[in-house]
């Protein structure tokens, strides 16, 4: 019997495209988002991407939010194998 195993490593990051520290209340949001979008590339044969949204939880968790749009963000990912 012969047991093949490929270790397969996703990394990914967001930037806040208003300059500013990520959120605490943004990051499972972001992460959600990030793990979708990646599903979403891999099956469509990419190894790599862009990240876009924007989240928006209310100004009484995240004060630096804008009313309507909330924060948008920008980022990338990528997958490597060992």
């Amino acid at each position: 019997m012969m047991n093949n195993r490929i270790e397969v490593t996703i990394d990914y990051y967001w930037v806040c495209d208003q300059g500013i520290e990520i959120p605490e209340g943004h990051k499972e949001a972001l992460k959600e988002d990030a793990l979708s979008r990646i599903n979403e590339m891999i099956k469509e044969g990419y190894i790599q991407g862009e990240l876009n949204t924007s989240v928006r939880c209310g100004k009484d968790v995240v004060p630096e939010e804008n009313e309507d749009e909330g924060l948008t963000y920008s980022g990338w990912w990528y997958f490597k194998t060992d």
